[in-house]
């Protein structure tokens, strides 16, 4: 934290001249370059001018070369050194007080010495400054000469900004920015890494100025490697972004109404949910650093239905009818419109960090809630905080919640809805039981499994109801309350079906939906129900890890045997619902899982994963029977709940993405890529003919415009299509041609007159084919 030094002394004349400030960080291939630019350029313009250069201690040769400069011209450059590395917001505040201290120039340029922006554009601002009458001139960058992965961290950072700070720049992070230095007198700076800019503009904007912007060009970085996009670099920038908030608040800028996040009722819990914000960005920029965002080809199905709402030959509400259910593609629209969002797959998966974060908050409220049921006192912030740790801290957790699956989405819902059904239990107030009714139709229009959660909750009801009024009319009451809204998303979701294909049980048995098109008949599982059993057992291992499975049996046994099914306490048991579920699926071969020591590979092995909350919050029901009061105790309770926490450890690996990865290695999806590489380098127009079912890594990958594509959701264009290509106007064909799996494209075209008259093969491999139009008319 600094306080940028005042102006200088009232004896000095402020010039109309321009300060440059540059921070350097291994900028010793960029930095005189970038320099003598800035030199030329302003001697040569006739501006007065001072360039401060800040190493902040680097490594290499940065230092010596800004010693070199500063000998050279000594008049016209000012160096200063950090002993040792502080970061980018270090530097700035730095640099800034440097210009205000050792020149007497009004303003003051920010930029960075890496080369990418040029001085000429500042001659651009100086004009149009004095033009407009301005206290500073903000750039953007109009085309970002940076990797896509970096494009997007961005514009999901001034979007971020703009939310959190108020601040109303285009392009927040933007390294060219022109400011009177009357601006920055006792202007109190607290930001780190990235946060720095922001926290400048949402404080200079609050002192009224008026503040214009321009385009600034931003060229390729020629010489060494950028640091802004290190996850460490981002978790720093993301942690001081909320010290900003907090400061900003704090000096009572803005947001009066939300000083309860400086000062929460829960300070464990805000820590918590502070921990977890973090952990879903920093996991989801690991994930996309490596391209596993989207290793599911289910991720992809997401995205396309979504993005087929808004964009397609037959786009509309219809699209969302299938066998997905609606809720996760609903909440992904307002993101799906924008390319970088969609393909990089942030689209989606901005709903699954957002209900990462929901969940967290949701076991540590409800583990914390058992231990007070249990004493009929405060919640236990340390059981609470373990059951959070155990959820949050999952490698296959955080790597779900990175991807536009759906299932982080229903433990929101499940969690939601079991925190609010134990509230219920604990008071009866019937807004509790509103809760729960609202939560349970989201979950039974995420996944089917809250089709199942909506089962459970209902009997949970009726017992409670039951015990604690022995009234047949409270019981029926109750139900009625509960049933009508939660039950609603599944008699709509029915309707729908029927609406659009005539059938209401299309999600279950239409063409597209049947188990047996993934339910293969010799699976193992089928019609054993020992064989069922073991599999799911063997999936959570793999996805939780043995031993918090364990932990979480004794909390089971001890909660149990103290509660004696109390009513106020039964609530948590219907987080176990989904094995019994899973292991029927699985018998009746409604749903395949496979594992490598049954089945010889992994298929679906995320079924599992959703145990994770009934194992952290008995798990943390455990910590909380250790003894409190004490600092002694509290000592050994924290020493437990820590220990609780690092049975993470435990878990063999991330096998939710081990199992995508492991296809996409093998020829078949090496093929499908090339394919989609292909079509990508040589589409040039046209409509395209192709089946989604089973290529949604074509349709996604080649990035040919979702509403040049006609698919089997195009109704009415479909099956005119497949019957006459040409006569429908289809200048491009895919076929899938895998032996015992073609689809449907190829079943009914294969060597018939309406592909081979009309239609030459250009690409072909022992998985697809693609066709092209030889007569357009």
């Amino acid at each position: 934290m600094s306080r940028v030094a005042c102006a200088p002394p009232a004896r000095a004349v402020v010039h109309d001249g321009v300060a440059v400030v540059m921070p350097a960080y291994r900028e010793a291939a960029n930095l005189a370059s970038t320099v003598e630019d800035f030199l030329v350029t302003l001697d040569a313009a006739g501006h007065d001018h001072r360039i401060v250069i800040v190493d902040d201690g680097s490594p290499d040769a940065t230092g010596e070369i800004m010693d070199e400069l500063a000998a050279r011209y000594p008049d016209r450059i000012i160096g200063v050194r950090h002993a040792v590395n502080r970061g980018y917001g270090a530097a700035v505040r730095t640099g800034i007080t440097a210009a205000l201290e050792r020149t007497n120039l009004r303003w003051l340029l920010l930029t960075d010495s890496d080369g990418q922006y040029k001085a000429a554009d500042l001659l651009a601002l100086l004009r149009l400054r004095r033009e407009q009458r301005a206290d500073g001139v903000i750039g953007y960058r109009l085309h970002r000469a940076d990797s896509p992965a970096r494009r997007l961290n961005g514009h999901l950072w001034t979007v971020a900004n703009r939310l959190l700070l108020g601040t109303r720049s285009r392009d927040v992070d933007c390294a060219y920015k022109l400011l009177d230095r009357r601006l920055l007198d006792d202007l109190r700076l607290v930001g780190e890494a990235a946060a720095i800019d922001p926290e400048l503009l949402a404080k200079i904007q609050r002192r009224g100025a008026r503040i214009v912007e321009h385009p600034v060009d931003h060229h390729p970085r020629e010489h060494g490697r950028p640091t802004g996009a290190s996850p460490w670099v981002i978790a720093r920038s993301l942690v001081s972004i909320l010290g900003v908030y907090r400061n900003l608040i704090a000096e009572g800028h803005r947001w009066r109404a939300a000083r309860w996040l400086v000062r929460p009722r829960d300070p464990v819990l805000a820590l918590v949910t502070l921990a977890a914000v973090v952990l879903s960005a920093v996991a989801f920029a690991h994930h996309l650093r490596h391209g596993t965002v989207l290793a599911y080809a289910d991720s992809l199905s997401h995205l396309l239905i979504t993005r087929r709402v808004i964009d397609g030959p037959t786009a509309g509400a219809a699209q969302l009818g299938g066998v997905w259910l609606p809720l996760s593609h609903l909440l992904s629209l307002p993101f799906a419109w924008n390319d970088v969002l969609f393909y990089s797959g942030f689209a989606g998966a901005a709903v699954s960090m957002a209900a990462y974060v929901v969940t967290v908050r949701y076991v540590y409220l409800i583990a914390a809630r058992m231990a007070a049921d249990r004493t009929d006192g405060a919640g236990d912030r340390v059981a609470g905080a373990a059951a959070a740790g155990l959820f949050a801290l999952n490698a296959n957790v955080l790597y779900l919640q990175s991807t536009p699956m759906t299932e982080l989405l229903l433990f929101a819902c499940v969690a939601a809805a079991v925190h609010h059904l134990q509230a219920w239990c604990r008071t009866g107030r019937y807004e509790q039981l509103a809760m729960v009714s609202c939560a349970t139709v989201l979950a039974t229009l995420t996944r089917y499994e809250g089709w199942v959660l909506a089962v459970a909750v209902t009997a949970v009801v009726a017992y409670v109801s039951a015990r604690r009024w022995r009234s047949y009319a409270r019981v029926e009451a109750h139900l009625v309350f509960f049933g009508v809204a939660a039950f609603s998303g599944v008699v709509g979701w029915v309707g729908w079906s029927y609406v659009i294909f005539g059938d209401p049980l299309y999600w279950y048995s239409g063409e597209y939906a049947d188990p047996s098109l993934w339910a293969l008949s010799g699976d193992r599982n089928i019609g054993a129900a020992g064989v069922s059993s073991r599999t799911y057992a063997l999936a959570m291992v793999h996805d939780l890890g043995w031993v918090t499975p364990a932990v979480a049996a004794a909390g089971l046994l001890v909660h149990g045997w103290r509660e004696r099914a109390r009513p106020v306490s039964v609530a948590p048991y219907t987080l176990l619902v989904f094995l019994p579920f899973f292991v029927y699926a699985l018998y009746s071969g409604q749903r395949p899982l496979h594992v490598p020591e049954i089945h010889g590979g992994s298929y679906n092995v995320r079924f599992a994963l959703v145990m994770i909350l009934a194992a952290s919050v008995f798990a943390g029901y455990l910590v909380s029977l250790a003894p409190r009061g004490t600092l002694p105790r509290t000592c050994l309770r924290t020493a437990v709940a820590a220990a609780a926490v690092a049975t993470v450890l435990a878990v063999p690996g991330t096998a939710t993405v081990a199992e995508p990865l492991s296809w996409n290695a093998e020829r078949q999806g090496r093929a499908v890529r090339d394919g989609a590489a292909w079509l990508r380098r040589h589409y040039d127009g046209g409509t395209v003919l192709m089946e989604n079912y089973g290529n949604e890594p074509v349709v996604f990958h080649a990035q040919i415009p979702i509403g040049r594509i006609v698919y089997e959701g195009s109704f009415g264009l479909w099956r005119r299509a497949l019957t006459d290509p040409a006569g429908g106007g289809i200048r491009w064909i895919y076929a899938r041609t895998v032996p015992n799996l073609p689809d449907e494209t190829w079943r009914t075209l294969r060597d018939t007159p309406a592909l081979t008259r009309h239609y030459t093969l250009v690409y072909r491999d022992a998985v697809q084919r693609v066709y092209r139009r030889t007569d357009p008319r």
